[in-house]
């Protein structure tokens, strides 16, 4: 009779164990989806040349274009703040999605 406890008892942790494994790896998986579901909502400018595959000049380019009287127009959205440029992702996408033919000055 004894060993039948102690032979219940083990396979009983067993399941435990099993168990108790189980529901941590779906505790991290599922906080390890969360942290890849937050995104960026600002771009850097690096991380604007890895998005749209264009060179750093062309993007500084595209985002400061001379007026020619001292003020300068953007074909890019973005946001300054002091010198460095952030570019809002959604609306690059839109931008994308609506522009016409962009000719890069030289």
């Amino acid at each position: 009779m004894k060993n039948y406890v102690i032979a219940i008892s083990i396979f009983l942790l067993g399941i435990c164990i099993v168990i108790g494994s189980w529901m941590i790896s779906r505790g991290l998986k599922t906080e390890v989806s969360a942290k890849q579901a937050v995104q960026h909502q600002l771009l850097t400018q690096s991380e604007l040349v890895e998005y749209l595959g264009l060179s750093k000049e062309e993007i500084q380019k595209l985002t400061e274009l001379s007026n020619g009287d001292g003020s300068y127009t953007s074909e890019l959205p973005h946001i300054k703040i002091g010198y460095e440029f952030y570019y809002p992702k959604s609306a690059i996408d839109k931008w994308l999605l609506n522009v016409q033919v962009t000719t890069i000055p030289n």
